[in-house]
């Protein structure tokens, strides 16, 4: 008897827009040389993560165009397609590798700040 194999699509992680909370740990994201701020990235409570895009979408910019499409083109990329739901301790990683500093989007770490965090 034969076996037939099935293909079947890998489950993935969704990120999904929302408030970061600042106090708890996430990532920003800057673009170019400028390390503007442009996204925060934190641990979806469910599973996923939640990015809080930080630039003004409202009026027509190629410029913010442009950015926004290479900040989810790299928020797919790393969070989505290189490990999947796992990917947190990733995303701490990658806040230190070459890649990431040779890229025009950074990634940067921030724990969370006990002082601040505590009631």
């Amino acid at each position: 008897m034969v076996k037939r194999m099935r293909i079947t699509a890998k489950a993935r992680v969704a990120w999904v827009e929302g408030v970061v909370n600042r106090n708890a740990d996430h990532v920003s994201i800057c673009y170019g040389e400028s390390r503007r701020v442009v996204a925060l990235i934190a641990q979806h409570k469910k599973a996923g993560f939640t990015v809080q895009f930080l630039l003004n979408t409202h009026r027509t910019d190629a410029r913010v165009d442009k950015i926004l499409h290479q900040v989810r083109q790299e928020l797919t990329f790393y969070l989505l397609d290189v490990v999947g739901p796992d990917s947190w301790p990733f995303v701490q990683y990658h806040c230190d590798t070459p890649a990431n500093r040779r890229s025009i989007v950074h990634w940067r770490w921030h724990p969370k700040d006990p002082v601040r965090a505590s009631p």
